[in-house]
């Protein structure tokens, strides 16, 4: 089986290796070619291409997913450095200009982080005079990586979760849980809230994935689940407005809790046990990562 290293620079075109390394990432031509913003019918000629030059079908078919074959698998890691390594050749420092860039970013947040996040940034560019364009897109943690490495979402901020080697992170808050209440409930007026008076209590909880909910009970210490729940829903401002007008408490970050306290009259409390705050998390495909217009808007987005 011919090497890499033994083709005849001449004959290749790199653009066939990032192909391959998209559909590498993201398990199928479909994903690659939204990723590269091409059509599926180009991604599956240029494969065709370059098994042809290396003599290896590269992927075969395996349920609805395409996996590397034995020399796929050898060759990956040499292409991936190899295309990151030109990559840093072009990247030039301040390259990346938001006043004149005409790009479109796709962002993925859960419902908390999109109300905390969105108004600050779209003011931020407001005072760069920038035309950039955003789409914003509700993310289940679980949908976190394929969402990243097909291409669909370009920056997704969650809380702290498991990724491969393919997506990078970077820290970019702690945020504690506060309790909120409404009028109906004495410690509106008091002031006050023990943990005896917050287990007894009646709670309204947001709807999060096992393995996310498991994390943030770990953080209350088992406090959480001795909790009487009344009420399960999907977004925090419909919890918040339901604290409103019962005696039902809701825990959820401090941030958005003020925001939402403001709008609704309700008072945010202190939980009355220790607990530690959530890490919430940048994450973004590792490939892009030397990409001007990506570390922009990571440094942008941090700062806030």
């Amino acid at each position: 089986m011919m090497d890499i290293h033994e083709l005849a620079p001449q004959r290749i075109d790199l653009n066939l290796f990032r192909i391959f390394v998209a559909v590498a990432e993201s398990g199928s031509t479909a994903a690659a070619a939204r990723q590269l913003h091409l059509t599926q019918s180009a991604v599956s000629h240029a494969l065709g291409r370059l098994r042809s030059q290396l003599g290896d079908p590269l992927f075969v078919k395996q349920g609805r997913n395409l996996v590397l074959t034995p020399h796929g698998r050898a060759m990956i890691p040499q292409v991936q450095l190899a295309l990151s390594t030109l990559a840093q050749c072009r990247v030039q420092p301040g390259e990346f200009d938001p006043a004149s860039a005409g790009l479109e970013f796709h962002l993925g947040f859960r419902d908390i982080l999109e109300a905390m996040l969105l108004p600050p940034l779209m003011s931020r560019l407001d005072e760069l005079g920038s035309g950039l364009r955003f789409t914003s897109a509700r993310v289940r943690g679980s949908e976190l990586e394929e969402k990243l490495k097909s291409g669909e979402l370009d920056l997704v901020v969650d809380m702290e979760l498991p990724v491969s080697e393919a997506i990078s992170s970077a820290a970019f808050r702690a945020e504690p849980l506060v309790v909120m209440v409404g009028p109906s409930h004495p410690a509106f007026a008091s002031g006050a809230l023990s943990e005896a008076d917050y287990v007894a209590a009646e709670h309204v909880l947001v709807t999060l994935e096992p393995r996310e909910r498991a994390f943030v009970e770990q953080r209350m210490q088992g406090v959480g689940s001795r909790r009487v729940v009344r009420l399960h829903c999907h977004t925090y401002f419909a919890a918040a407005s339901v604290v409103a007008s019962t005696s039902l408490l809701l825990t959820m970050p401090a941030t958005y809790a003020n925001t939402l306290a403001g709008l609704l009259g309700l008072k945010v409390l202190p939980l009355p046990f220790p607990c530690e705050p959530l890490p919430v998390r940048l994450y973004w495909r590792r490939a892009n990562s030397d990409e001007p217009s990506i570390q922009w808007l990571i440094h942008t987005i941090r700062s806030l």
